[in-house]
């Protein structure tokens, strides 16, 4: 019998976890062998047993990548299968309807928990509503804009509720909204609710109940505020020149509130603020993710934006912007590119940490809180 406030995924998880604080590190070569002839662990755990897994299968947990089409591929199974990945992130190229979506979605989810460890997937997409809506199959949603010109926060909790049930019909569990910056500046446009940090915080709060009331895992982005923006990300490197009142005034409150309301992951941007770090974007500064952390309070999973962007790349490679963000205390890290730079990317932090220029406590405590994370929400229903 199952008590009132479980389900399956928590317990799948929660499994898990006991799994491995009683199994502890197996070797590589052994962990192959397991994972061609054993069945998936047996269930609960605790999730403190994250520092029992191997080095590569906690790198695995870390990883979010895009996926070639609309099925299941080589390169994606092996990513499943040899390394362990936290989540997928799907696209609209990978998204034809609600069946088909199903259907991936459920043959990656039964391939990776029956894949030693046996964790389930974060499977996201970016549906904000307006002109960013990926999923073909969720009814239109009004902008950011325009839910924000209405002023009625009950309208946006209801609105991001019917979007986040209408994901979960496809299995779903991930949306990668609300956007709380403030202002609409490039790359933001209509997805913004506004220009008023204190009207984006009360919106963004309301959405963010939405999706929990969906039982969806929402992430505020794009800390700590692409909104004043004039340069594109994903072609560029923005630089904001706020002074730290304002930062403080004017870009973190619709943060703050995402964070009291529960939200379960912030999205770091690939942008510059040079009075929180004058050198590095924050999804690659320690410091802004200290202030994130800090001065916001937020303990749940810090997400990068997508690692193939200008901004992240910034001149260099897919696997060099990985290990800065996990350096500098991302948790989960979103790889849309190549198969190829997913692969090198994965590579590049587990040789990190074995080389000692990533502590290995710095992979645990990322794993600690994603694995948090997926305890919370039942991230698949077999």
């Amino acid at each position: 019998m199952i008590p009132d406030g479980f389900s399956a995924g928590r317990i799948l998880v929660s499994a898990l976890l006991l799994a491995l604080l009683l199994a502890g590190c197996a070797g590589e070569s052994g962990r192959q062998e397991q994972r061609q002839s054993e069945p998936p662990p047996a269930r609960p755990a605790e999730p403190e047993a994250a520092d029992k897994m191997s080095l590569r299968d906690a790198v695995g947990q870390m990883f979010m990548v895009g996926i070639g089409g609309t099925e299941p591929d080589y390169y994606i199974e092996k990513m499943v299968r040899e390394r362990n990945i936290g989540g997928v992130i799907l696209f609209g190229h990978n998204m034809v309807g609600e069946e088909q979506t199903r259907a991936l979605v459920s043959s990656l989810q039964e391939l990776s928990v029956s894949t030693e460890p046996g964790i389930p997937l974060l499977v996201a997409v970016d549906h904000e509503g307006g002109i960013v809506s990926h999923a073909p199959w969720v009814s239109e949603a009004p902008s950011a804009m325009r839910l924000g010109q209405s002023g009625d926060p009950q309208r946006v909790r209801s609105t991001a509720e019917s979007i986040g049930r209408q994901l979960r019909e496809a299995g779903v569990n991930t949306n990668l909204a609300p956007v709380v910056d403030t202002g609409f500046g490039a790359a933001i446009g209509e997805r913004s609710f506004g220009t008023d940090p204190q009207l984006v915080a009360r919106m963004g709060a309301a959405a963010v109940r939405g999706f929990e009331a969906a039982g969806i895992v929402s992430s505020a982005k794009h800390f700590p505020n692409h909104g004043p923006a004039t340069e594109d990300s994903h072609v560029g490197l923005p630089v904001v020149d706020h002074d730290l009142e304002t930062v403080l005034a004017h870009d973190l409150p619709p943060f703050r509130a995402a964070v009291r309301a529960g939200v379960p992951m912030v999205m770091v941007g690939h942008l510059l603020y040079p009075a929180i770090d004058p050198d590095l974007p924050a999804s690659m500064s320690p410091e802004a993710i200290r202030l994130l952390r800090d001065e916001l309070g937020f303990d749940g999973v810090v997400v990068t934006d997508d690692l193939n962007m200008a901004g992240a790349r910034r001149g260099g490679t897919v696997a060099d912007a990985a290990v800065e963000a996990v350096s500098a205390g991302a948790d989960l890290l979103i790889v849309g590119a190549t198969p190829e730079e997913q692969a090198a990317a994965y590579r590049a932090v587990v040789s990190a940490v074995e080389s000692g220029e990533i502590p290995r406590e710095r992979i645990d405590e990322a794993v600690e809180r994603v694995m948090r994370l997926k305890e919370r929400y039942e991230l698949y229903d077999d």
